[in-house]
């Protein structure tokens, strides 16, 4: 495929090629024309330049021009020749007057006759002779254009060469860069049709930096977390290999499936906060039932609640309430949500999932009469391995952190209250897109 500057030029450097030859064979045709007209004329002035009486007389051109080989007659009125400007060449008196041609000798002329009460005066030039100057003419009129295209041609190739500048720098400056320069481009010096082009990469550079940081934070993070319950594993298992007593040895396995099971959970929560972090608004494509989504999840931990003897139960606004996104997500964003009410609320407690239809607005509620949380720490409850002291419950800290990601996944909003009684949590997400079946 040509380049940017090959296609230019060509394109460029044809269309006045093909212009110029167009020019040049209007021109060529033009100037002979015009030049036939003029020879016309200056045979029609010489006719009329004759007096009314000749005497005889016979004389030759001295100017061996083609344009001076003029052969001009006169007849008096009894058809004697009175005149000849060339004995060598007379021809012969023609009845026709006027401008017409004729071939003598095997020879064109051109010929014009007038003829009044005293004489005939008549003027032959050879056809021949006429269109060696109209040629060269013509041709001598396209010397200008012949300069033309090479000039013309250079100043294209200077402009052209000029005009794509800005894209060889930027082409320059993106080449010289190191794989983890992400800085911005200057956009000094470059044209308005370059803007676009410089601020979109700038916006690209902005992103990937972003993701990079993102990646960065969550690998760092990641091995923080997981040293200390990898830690914690072979602490308790050299316990085990050491102890002798066999109640000991039975305390410290179960410790350490315990211990197991919380890395085994950090790192499945690990794996989907990574999953989230990479989905892309691209992906927020289908259409979800609310209602629906609100059951299956509620099923899915059904079991769960009735191991803590906890009523866990949906209410749903309407049937008909559908918004667009990604259902993987949401499922794990309201599952975390469930997950953590019915691990906070004590035995015999409640859980409630609500789906209300509002004005201008969708809200997904998931409440319960648990232990809640104060409200100088729920601002930070969404952080990345924060978890509140004394909640009795072992957690990795990332649930609310994915329940959040899919939430700004989603451009939903995110608030957390206390029901009316001052017991428990209430967290409410509001979708402001929706559509109704």
């Amino acid at each position: 495929m040509r380049t940017i500057r090959q296609q230019l030029l060509i394109g460029l450097m044809s269309g006045m090629v093909v212009t110029i030859i167009a020019v040049c064979i209007g021109t060529y045709m033009k100037v002979r024309h015009e030049t036939n007209e003029l020879f016309d004329y200056q045979l029609k002035q010489i006719v009329r330049s004759f007096p009314a009486n000749m005497t005889l007389q016979q004389t030759e051109t001295a100017d061996k021009h083609p344009g001076k080989k003029i052969v001009v007659q006169v007849w008096d009125k009894y058809r004697s020749m009175v005149f000849t400007s060339n004995p060598a060449r007379n021809l012969p008196l023609y009845d026709k007057r006027g401008f017409f041609e004729v071939q003598v000798a095997e020879k064109n002329w051109r010929i014009y006759s007038e003829e009044n009460s005293q004489q005939v005066v008549q003027v032959g030039q050879l056809i021949l002779d006429r269109e060696k100057i109209e040629i060269s003419l013509a041709l001598r009129s396209l010397i200008p254009f012949l300069i033309l295209i090479p000039t013309l041609a250079l100043l294209i190739w200077i402009v052209v060469g000029r005009s794509l500048q800005p894209l060889t720098r930027l082409a320059t400056a993106l080449g010289e860069r190191s794989a983890d320069a992400l800085h911005s481009i200057d956009t000094n010096g470059y044209t308005p049709e370059m803007m676009p082009i410089v601020n979109s990469i700038n916006a690209l550079f902005f992103r990937v930096d972003s993701s990079i940081q993102l990646q960065k934070m969550f690998v760092a993070d990641a091995a923080h977390e997981l040293r200390t319950p990898l830690a914690a594993l072979k602490l308790q298992l050299q316990l085990v290999e050491r102890t002798t007593d066999e109640e000991e040895r039975k305390s410290g396995i179960k410790k350490l499936h315990e211990r197991l099971n919380r890395a085994i959970h950090l790192v499945q929560q690990l794996l989907i906060l990574a999953r989230q972090s990479d989905l892309d608004e691209q992906k927020i494509d289908q259409n979800i039932s609310l209602p629906k989504l609100a059951r299956q999840v509620v099923s899915d931990f059904s079991l769960l609640a009735e191991n803590k003897n906890i009523d866990l139960g949906v209410d749903v606004n309407g049937e008909d309430i559908v918004i667009r996104g990604n259902p993987d997500s949401l499922r794990i964003m309201l599952g975390n949500l469930v997950d953590n009410a019915i691990r906070y609320t004590p035995k015999d407690g409640c859980v409630d999932v609500s789906v209300i239809k509002e004005s201008q607005s969708v809200i997904l509620r998931v409440s319960d009469n648990g232990m809640g949380i104060p409200i100088v720490e729920r601002e930070r409850i969404f952080d990345r391995f924060y978890r509140c002291e004394g909640s009795g419950e072992s957690g990795s800290g990332l649930g609310l952190a994915i329940v959040t990601n899919v939430a700004d996944l989603h451009h939903a909003t995110i608030t957390v209250s206390e029901p009316i009684t001052g017991k428990g949590l209430i967290f409410a997400i509001s979708f402001q897109t929706f559509e109704l079946l």
